[in-house]
């Protein structure tokens, strides 16, 4: 018997494996080939809200174990997955210029924001009327490139893909089972698909479909993030991340017209470089109504676990989120309340 089954392996199912790894647990993934939202994602690592100038929930904790978890899951698959890239977060007003300033000065976000703006014309292409406001401790992370090393370097024998089959799984006193395997225990990390889970769709995960595109711009810098209306990243080969759009309603994956405009009009309004359209994606973000996320054990089940609901934070705050999950499942070390499932037990128990 295994210790753990991992159900789903974007950036949570990997991290989560990762944490078994590290302590010697026994494991086994079980992933669909198609790609998650993790695999489409910019992997962008932001301890910050550039929206309104706050910083994330638990920014210094998720920030701190985040760098370093990354670096050293860098180092274990001899492939170049991260890269500390500033981001610019294009300033539009002298409001908004003295917003950032004062943010900048206070507790904790000095040592995330730079309070010397950058200046507007050091960057040839993009459009930026009051300067800049510069990101300390960003970075972004590839992950396509992270999870597919991860799996035929560290984990080739432990992978199986495929669909779950949630009518196929036995739960036992001592564990569960499915199809021939026995495992102490199973965590959930589906992303929007956990929807589908029969053992956790009592949980408020709304999702929100977001629509990007890859576009080439040969002229334009590689070694920053810009954000402007929407977030513009590099990728490598003078490839570029555009996105992405936010949209609650619309819960497939199909790419749509007016996505790719909306995202077009707010590209244009900040490049004013030659670009070409490379390629159009779309999927959901595993997002929560309250926004925080969703870690846990299954009411009835003591078996069941579930890790999800990062949203577009994924990439920062499942390194150390999972280490949370496993401290709670193997030593029993509390959750901390906002993102324990417990707080949605009232809809599991209401639905009976």
């Amino acid at each position: 018997m295994i210790n753990t089954l991992i159900v789903g392996f974007g950036i949570a199912g990997f991290n989560y494996a990762e944490q078994l790894r590290r302590q010697k647990k026994t494991f086994v993934v079980i992933a669909p080939k198609t790609h998650s939202a993790s695999h489409l994602a910019a992997g962008i690592i932001n301890p910050t809200v550039l929206k309104r100038f706050n910083p994330v929930w638990k920014s210094d904790e998720f920030i701190n174990n985040a760098l370093d978890h990354y670096q050293s899951i860098q180092d274990l698959i001899k492939t170049k997955v991260i890269y500390t890239i500033p981001i610019l977060r294009v300033l539009y007003n002298t409001r908004e210029q003295n917003e950032w300033v004062v943010a900048s000065s206070k507790t904790p976000l000095e040592k995330y924001l730079n309070n010397l703006l950058v200046p507007r014309d050091k960057f040839q292409g993009i459009s930026a009327p009051f300067n800049f406001g510069e990101v300390l401790k960003s970075a972004r992370v590839d992950n396509k490139t992270l999870l597919s090393a991860y799996v035929k370097k560290i984990i080739p024998n432990q992978f199986i893909e495929g669909k779950i089959d949630y009518a196929q799984l036995k739960i036992n006193t001592d564990g569960i089972e499915y199809k021939g395997i026995q495992a102490k225990k199973i965590v959930f990390c589906e992303g929007y698909q956990s929807v589908n889970n029969p053992f956790f769709n009592y949980l408020p995960l709304i999702g929100s479909k977001g629509e990007m595109l890859i576009i080439k711009c040969d002229r334009l810098q590689e070694n920053v993030i810009f954000k402007g209306p929407i977030f513009l990243s590099p990728i490598g080969e003078k490839k570029f991340w555009v996105g992405a759009t936010f949209n609650r309603e619309d819960k497939t994956t199909s790419i749509t017209e007016k996505g790719k405009k909306w995202l077009i009009n707010k590209l244009d309004k900040f490049l004013n470089l030659p670009y070409q359209i490379l390629d159009h994606m779309a999927q959901i973000r595993a997002t929560v109504i309250d926004r925080r996320p969703l870690l846990g054990v299954h009411p009835r089940y003591s078996n069941l676990f579930i890790l999800n609901g990062m949203g577009t934070r994924g990439v920062l705050m499942s390194p150390l989120l999972s280490h949370w999950l496993f401290e709670y499942i193997e030593n029993q070390l509390k959750l901390p309340v906002e993102a324990d499932i417990k707080r949605f037990e009232n809809n599991y128990f209401r639905n009976l």
